[in-house]
């Protein structure tokens, strides 16, 4: 597999994250950082895509469209941000955005309720995605949000 080195800052509290899963010097499992951060990152990202699958059956091109609309306008940027996205989608519908993309706002609502931190995090994450290819000059339908 090929690797680039790269330089990264992150936190003290990640930092510490990172230093909690390195094994003691001599063990098998390979404790160095640059390790660590990567396999953490591969794990992350699989779960990411893991849940992404398990999501696309379960919401519309329409709500997704929607979802869009609301990862636009509002910074995701902490992990506890995540939990405000029922509350953005809640404001987006008294707004009329359930009458702009032809969704049902209350089975919408019922959906982002039942689902856990993990496929929450997958939608933001999908949604920044898309809206980074749309940045890049892509055009991708609503729809491939979750693709």
């Amino acid at each position: 597999m090929k690797t680039q080195r790269l330089s990264i800052t992150i936190p003290a509290h990640t930092l510490a994250h990172v230093e909690a899963r390195q094994a003691r010097s001599g063990e098998e499992q390979s404790y160095d950082r640059s390790s660590i951060i990567a396999k953490s990152l591969d794990r992350y990202f699989y779960a990411l895509a893991a849940a992404r699958r398990g999501l696309r059956e379960r919401f519309s091109a329409g709500e997704q469209g929607l979802l869009l609309d609301v990862a636009n306008g509002a910074l995701f940027a902490s992990p506890c941000a995540i939990g405000f996205l029922e509350h953005e989608v809640a404001a987006a519908l008294v707004d009329g955005a359930a009458e702009k993309w032809h969704v049902d706002g209350p089975a919408l609502m019922k959906k982002l309720k039942e689902l856990s931190y993990a496929e929450k995090l997958a939608l933001i994450d999908a949604a920044e995605r898309w809206w980074n290819r749309a940045a890049r000059g892509e055009h991708p339908e609503a729809g491939e949000m979750l693709n």
